[in-house]
């Protein structure tokens, strides 16, 4: 305990953007738990604030924030969704600051090295960094159940991927046992806000890219392994590591009954490549030199330097977007110039080529997406998918034990209480998968004490001894320990070295003191010598 410091020194009020405990109460819970471990045990006085969802994203967008805690992904099973856009210096998703030199080094040298080995090494690294550095601290790898039902649902035509059930191939494959199967209603655990493909919104929270992915054709998709396969592309051929060659499938045809050609793609990345969306710079602006038609079918792709990710994260990640309506969409909106700022709704609805449609939607309460089923390929064998969120975890239980619901896409309430409703309901069949993502807390290095590495080691040291609390007592045990931005499901990807810090509040008093941290006789902590807040 020190006496007579500064009171410009002392660390002031921070604020936790976290989601309200109606909307996800395990994770509040969990930001209320290591929020009070930071007041009581470190001394410094941060304040879990629960806002809505847009709110918190809206917030954190605009760097508003201190810290916020939510779920991430890997984009299609690779690592680079997660290297550059969260954490290089310059990527879309980075909106916490975090700037390291070497590791922006390695982040640029991972994406060009087409050796799968000398890549993981890259990858390694770059863990390696963020573990030392700790812009993020995650609480747990998710473990999710889910639930479908039984008497509507052939059981074992579903597919379960890191997804669950939310993934086309189970959507496109899953058989209905009756009538009442062929119209799948199901929750959306936030209603989908933006659904315009290229607004960085419509690919990031999954409560849109979910119906965006559904509606449209991509040249390549994740399979059920997260391995990039040809999807709308019949086949690609890698002339050299910058140029690449893709021949589409014949036969194809968007929603309103056009052809799907190869002028459709290239004027797809032509406009982000004019345009530069933000939520493509670092997929595809960063990436794509050019892109030609090499017949009505055929395309060729240029790119500015080797890009090894291109399959999973370029052309897995980039919808085929008809010509014949975007331009008429882009000159009736006036945004010929910034095509992601089209509000995309009734009026404007999508037109593509994917195994659903566009039916209506009613922000907020539902949207009907009808099945495509003249697509040449993948036509789902129900008739609709209606996604319908409802306001709490409990009505979503209630919604599947009564029949309102025929399969949950997402569970973001209590896991025991899905397995027993499932247990007790003789309709509904319960399955579960560890998916790619983590829960997980970063923190805005711009702003003090967080721009601090040593307070952010303190912080990992806390937050990992919170880590067996978090998942057995809150989640019921369905979680992982985390240690990585990278999922341990991502196996090949995955550093299991990655650096954390143990030892819980001792440990980070210990770190917090040989940074020159100190306290008062309250047991506030003030910032080292010659710093302040302000």
């Amino acid at each position: 305990m020190v006496k007579d410091l500064s009171k410009d020194r002392k660390i002031g009020k921070k604020v936790h953007l976290s989601n309200t405990e109606k909307y996800w109460a395990e994770r509040y819970q969990a930001n209320v738990l290591v929020d009070k471990w930071f007041r009581e045990k470190l001394g410094v006085p941060i304040q879990t604030k629960p806002v809505e969802i847009t709110v918190l994203t809206s917030r954190e967008d605009n760097g508003k924030f201190d810290l916020t805690t939510y779920n991430w992904c890997a984009d299609n099973g690779d690592p680079d969704g997660i290297i550059v856009n969260r954490f290089y210096k310059d990527g879309s998703e980075n909106d916490y600051g975090f700037n390291n030199e070497k590791y922006n080094e390695l982040a640029m040298k991972q994406r060009k090295e087409t050796d799968s080995k000398k890549r993981q090494e890259l990858v390694h690294e770059c863990q390696k960094i963020l573990g030392e550095q700790r812009p993020e601290n995650q609480f747990l790898y998710n473990v999710y159940p889910y639930t479908f039902n039984n008497q509507r649902i052939k059981e074992d035509s579903t597919v379960i991927t890191v997804t669950g059930l939310r993934n086309i191939w189970n959507y496109t494959q899953m058989e209905p046992k009756n009538d009442q199967g062929k119209t799948i209603v199901t929750n959306n655990w936030d209603p989908s806000d933006q659904l315009n493909p290229l607004h960085i919104n419509g690919i990031g929270p999954s409560r849109n890219w979910t119906p965006i992915r559904f509606m449209h054709d991509f040249l390549i998709r994740p399979d059920e392994n997260q391995k990039p396969k040809p999807w709308a592309a019949k086949d690609y051929d890698w002339k050299n590591d910058t140029t690449l060659d893709v021949n589409l499938k014949q036969g194809m045809a968007f929603h309103d009954g056009e052809s799907v050609t190869a002028d459709d793609v290239v004027y797809t990345f032509n406009l982000i490549l004019d345009t530069e969306p933000p939520a493509y710079t670092n997929n595809v602006v960063d990436v794509v030199k050019s892109v030609e038609k090499t017949g009505n079918l055929s395309v060729r792709f240029n790119l500015e330097e080797v890009y090894a990710p291109f399959l999973s994260t370029t052309l897995g990640l980039t919808p085929i977007l008809p010509q014949h309506y975007w331009t008429k969409l882009l000159k009736k909106t006036g945004n010929e110039k910034t095509p992601w700022k089209v509000s995309i709704g009734n009026k404007n609805p999508i037109v593509a080529s994917g195994p659903f449609k566009w039916g209506t939607w009613d922000q907020g309460s539902k949207f009907e997406m009808p099945a495509f089923k003249k697509h040449s390929f993948a036509a789902p064998n129900i008739d609709k998918r209606v996604q319908k969120p409802l306001a709490t975890r409990d009505a979503e239980v209630e919604a599947m034990k009564n029949g309102d619901y025929d399969l949950l896409d997402y569970w973001h309430g209590s896991p025991s209480s899905l397995k027993d409703a499932a247990k007790n309901t003789k309709h509904l069949t319960l399955v579960q998968t560890s998916d790619d993502c983590r829960q997980a807390c970063w923190m805005n290095t711009r702003n003090p004490p967080f721009d601090d590495v040593a307070f952010r080691q303190a912080a990992n040291a806390l937050i990992m001894s919170a880590q067996k609390v978090i998942i057995n007592e809150i989640y019921s045990g369905f979680g992982n320990k985390a240690t990585s931005p990278i999922n341990k499901t991502l196996k090949f990807w995955h550093n299991p070295d990655t650096p954390m810090f143990k030892n819980g509040a001792e440990g980070a008093v210990e770190i917090l003191k040989d940074a020159g941290y100190v306290w008062d006789e309250q047991g506030n902590m003030y910032y080292p010598k010659g710093k302040t807040g302000n």
